[in-house]
């Protein structure tokens, strides 16, 4: 304990470095070799390979699978035979040979790839390997780090890559170091470029990384080209980035390997000769007793809001007729201030002033929507205030051009504004749209002009941008924080996010206590700990507290954690409201063998949003250790004999919820507990928005009841089906189908039929929310609410498919147009975003040997502004998954479980008479004894 705090106590002062390098260049004609093998004193060598035996040594090294890298388009098939030791050097060798693998395929070229997963790996250090390169066209050889634990942090490129150095072929003069992080996908990369002449493939170089805590920085021959410190870690189920400098901050394992063709170095023709060789001399490993720390550098830049022009305009030189030299624009372009232009995905195109527009001439428009690109940043949005965008644009022939108000790869590429493309005409027209900024305020968003995937001239002129509404004022005590993705209402419960990796906790002692907290950065070090001195006077005195989340009133929930202490005591867990009420309080007791604890509790209090959490630890001096936190709210208890999971909506687990293009609606679960479809265009086909789950066992000759509750904010129809789920097969035979007259008063809704299609143990049930076939929904903006759906087996009553009541909705059957033979279960649109890949930043070395990586772009375009996955059809949110308060509808009934007496009775019998049975062998049994 003490030795601990003497630790936490004499940490240095944090260094901080201040260069947010994105690229960086270095020619070796600006800096002398020198050996970096006794670069710095600091550094102790712990592990090397030189090679001098007569083969690889497989302790330190594996062949990998022949597959990896063909994600990356690689052409090549990985052998053993490719890799030997010759003359105190490891070589792999590339060759055109054919290769059958062994599910038939052939290739036309082999080579090698070494790593050593499993076997060396490492956290920090300097990285050293003396190789001479291969070089001609469609050669790519590389020298490479991958996470020895990839699903750590997450799967590529989330779980980090670290590129040594890397070469193409046809460019032997040039080398790239990289790392590649975040999600979506990000990059920071340098370029080492030799005299004019000279080629990586003449001799042998020295290729090293210095990788610390917070930086890692890039040689060749001793000469620093490349310096990063500025990279993130972000997993969609955690509420705040993983403290820095993670990803980079777990063990890595070594890669070398050559490959043959892919996207970044195109693939071999004519000129290139085989074989292809890469030398490795040695690799060596060096570490230090103690490494600097630092902090994240923060951009000065990202804490600048640009304010809009004094005519209300967001938008800077939106005329295109500024040329001022003081200000950035595209490069040769004049009029361009303020603007940039890029193309990506094969596009060729170019900007060209024209009497106080802009041309935009397109030779190919490439294979992604953003393929070509003009677009400005940074756009300030207030989350809640209302916008306008508007501009003057026309085309050479008619054609789309989609224009996006969002964010950058920091959030992911969101689309703020959600407009559907516009369709330009060979004259000049106006166009606008307004937007609400629903998400949180961003003061670097961008405006985008995205002309990809079409070969046809576009011009602009006059791009504005105005708020045309301020945000209403948002009570701080109205805002309700949603549990985590997995459900958790405490967010960083693992201890490894946030500021000293206690982001949303507070550690707490009062003037009667002496105790401080620790978090280890290592790996296994990631648990909170209370080092305590002095307990104080009462249990309150040292605690560990997290506030700001919401319990429903009359709601259970359910709490995890794992703990242990220094010697065996009692700690005691409160969970409280705003009001200081004690929603719950229990006592622990802690040993010092960690183990996982939980405690149940109902909210009997009204809902709250300021709950807290509260790990009391004072009153002892023993230290506590606690980590993984996990508080859930405990489903409620569903109908017995559903076929339908989760038919009372505690939150929309076992939906699927789904806008195909034009239908557009989002989904959540309301305040009552009814699903609530919130429609703002219903397309122009009802199976446009959906509403549904599959794998309904439905068997043949039975009898079933179909019942829900449901109501809209105005009269229209609801179609209710099963069907065989098509999504594999293509067939969609319906087996019921039934239309509901909806109303604003909540009604429920009976339906009877007998199945008469052969068993389907998978079948798909759903209502269609869209519109129509007999046009009968309104086309205004409305909201659907769905609750208590109910499937259950019941005894033939030979009337199937009755409707509820004397309204008779099978009368009036929309259904003619069958959903089998126009389905979007067959093509689900939301599943394939072509956004959502990074062509323009990914880099094609990026095949995880773990894992298959689908990157196969060229990371030295290194612009993940062009990465666009925000133009999906907003109708393919996913749901919000809160789990509100659910009530009961007029007509819904009591949601209650089925009696069971009679299989508690037969229980107690059977019992009963095991026991006899029991008994009368132990008589028998003494009785023969005595008889001896």
């Amino acid at each position: 304990m003490n030795f601990r705090k003497l630790v936490i106590l004499s940490i240095a002062v944090i260094l901080f470095c201040s260069s947010f390098p994105f690229k960086s260049n270095v020619s070796a004609a600006e800096n002398p070799s020198t050996d970096t093998s006794s670069a710095s004193k600091d550094w102790e060598l712990i592990w090397s390979d030189e090679f001098n035996g007569d083969d690889i040594n497989m302790e330190n090294w594996s062949y990998d699978v022949p597959t990896n890298g063909r994600y990356n388009g690689e052409i090549q098939s990985y052998t053993e035979n490719n890799a030997f030791v010759k003359d105190g050097s490891l070589i792999l060798e590339a060759r055109e040979e054919d290769i059958t693998e062994a599910d038939g395929k052939t290739y036309n070229y082999s080579s090698a790839k070494l790593i050593s997963k499993g076997k060396q790996k490492w956290t920090y250090g300097k990285v050293e390997v003396k190789a001479k390169m291969p070089s001609g066209q469609g050669i790519w050889p590389a020298i490479w780090m991958m996470p020895e634990d990839e699903p750590f942090y997450g799967t590529w490129p989330v779980s980090g890559e670290i590129d040594i150095m890397e070469l193409l072929g046809h460019e032997p003069d040039t080398i790239h170091g990289t790392i590649h992080f975040g999600n979506p996908h990000q990059q920071r990369q340098g370029h080492y470029y030799l005299p004019d002449g000279q080629s990586f493939a003449d001799d042998y170089h020295i290729y090293s990384i210095e990788w610390e805590p917070g930086e890692i920085r890039w040689y060749v021959d001793g000469n620093l080209y490349h310096t990063a410190n500025d990279w993130f870690n972000k997993s969609d189920s955690n509420a705040d980035d993983y403290t820095y400098p993670a990803p980079f901050d777990q063990d890595f394992f070594l890669i070398m390997n050559i490959s043959v063709g892919g996207g970044w170095p195109g693939n071999p023709d004519e000129t290139t000769v085989f074989p292809q060789q890469m030398a490795v001399d040695y690799v060596k490993v060096y570490q230090k007793d103690e490494y600097p720390e630092r902090e994240k550098p923060v951009s000065e830049d990202n804490d600048d809001v640009r304010a809009p022009l004094k005519d209300g305009n967001y938008v800077y030189n939106g005329s295109f007729d500024m040329e001022d030299p003081s200000v950035d624009g595209v490069e040769g372009v004049l009029n361009s201030d303020y603007w940039k232009f890029s193309t990506d995905g094969g596009a060729i195109a170019n900007l060209a002033p024209n009497n106080g527009a802009m041309d935009v001439n397109i030779q190919s428009g490439g294979n992604v929507e953003h393929g070509v690109q003009l677009l400005q940043a940074p756009i300030h949005l207030i989350k809640g205030a209302k916008y306008k965008a508007s501009f003057k644009a026309k085309a050479e022939n008619e054609r789309p051009l989609k224009v996006k108000i969002g964010a950058d790869g920091d959030r992911s590429w969101k689309d703020y504004a959600g407009q559907d493309p516009f369709t330009l005409t060979t004259s000049w027209e106006d166009y606008s749209f307004e937007f609400t900024m629903n998400e949180e305020t961003d003061s670097k968003a961008r405006y985008e002009f995205n002309m990809g995937l079409n070969d046809g001239d576009i011009s602009l002129d006059d791009v504005r941008l105005e708020k045309i509404e301020d945000a209403e004022p948002v009570d701080p005590s109205k805002i309700v924080r949603d549990p985590l993705p997995t459900g958790n209402y405490i967010y960083n419960g693992t201890f490894d996010q946030g500021t000293e990796r206690m982001g949303f906790w507070e550690f707490r002692t009062d003037e009667s206590a002496d105790a401080t907290k620790y978090i280890g950065s290592a790996v296994n070090e990631r648990r909170f700990e209370a080092l305590i001195s002095n307990g104080g006077n009462n249990k309150n005195s040292v605690q560990l507290a997290q506030n700001g989340f919401n319990l429903e009133n009359g709601k259970p929930y359910q709490l995890t954690f794992e703990a242990s202490t220094e010697a065996e005591r009692d700690i005691q867990v409160a969970i409280t409201n705003s009001k200081s009420d004690i929603i719950h309080e229990e006592t622990v007791n802690l040993t010092p063998t960690t183990q996982e604890y939980t405690l149940d509790f109902t909210n009997d209090f009204a809902t709250d949003n300021r709950s807290e959490l509260q790990f009391n630890i004072g009153g002892n001096q023993n230290d506590v250790y606690i980590d993984n936190v996990f508080m859930k709210r405990l489903p409620l208890e569903q109908v017995e004999g559903n076929l339908v999971k989760n038919g009372i909506f505690d939150g929309l687990a076992s939906w699927r919820a789904e806008a195909y293009n034009p239908g557009k609606a989002t989904f959540a679960v309301n305040e009552e507990g009814q699903a609530k479809a919130a429609i703002t265009d219903i397309g122009t086909a009802d199976w446009n928005i959906q509403l549904f789950q599959q794998g309904i066992n439905i068997e043949q000759d039975a009898t079933y009841e179909v019942s829900f509750d449901a109501k809209s904010t105005v009269d229209r129809p609801l179609r209710v089906q099963i069907q065989h789920n098509g999504e594999e097969d293509n067939n969609w035979t319906g087996y019921f189908d039934q239309a509901a007259e909806l109303t604003n008063t909540l009604q429920t809704f009976t339906y009877t039929f007998k199945m008469s299609e052969p068993t389907d143990p998978s079948a798909k049930f759903g209502f269609a929310l869209g519109k129509d076939a007999d046009g009968l929904t309104p086309a205004e903006i409305q909201d659907v609410f769905i609750d208590n759906v109910v499937i259950k087996k019941v005894e033939d009553n030979s009337n199937p498919e009755s409707p509820p009541g004397t309204d008779d909705p099978g009368t009036d059957n929309p259904g003619t147009d069958d959903p089998g033979t126009d389905n979007p279960g067959t093509d689900d649109p939301g599943t394939d975003d072509p956004g959502t890949d990074d062509p323009g930043t990914d880099d094609p070395d990026t095949d995880d040997p773990g894992t298959d990586d689908p990157g196969t772009d060229d990371p030295g375009t290194d612009d993940p502004g062009t990465d666009d996955p925000g133009t999906d059809d907003p109708g393919t949110n996913e749901p919000n998954t809160k789990d509100p308060e659910v009530k009961q509808g007029e007509n819904s009934g009591e949601k209650q479980r089925l009696p069971d007496t009679a299989t508690n009775t037969f229980n107690l019998l059977a019992l009963g008479l095991l026991v006899v049975m029991f008994g009368s062998v132990l008589v028998i049994k003494a009785r023969r004894k005595k008889s001896f």
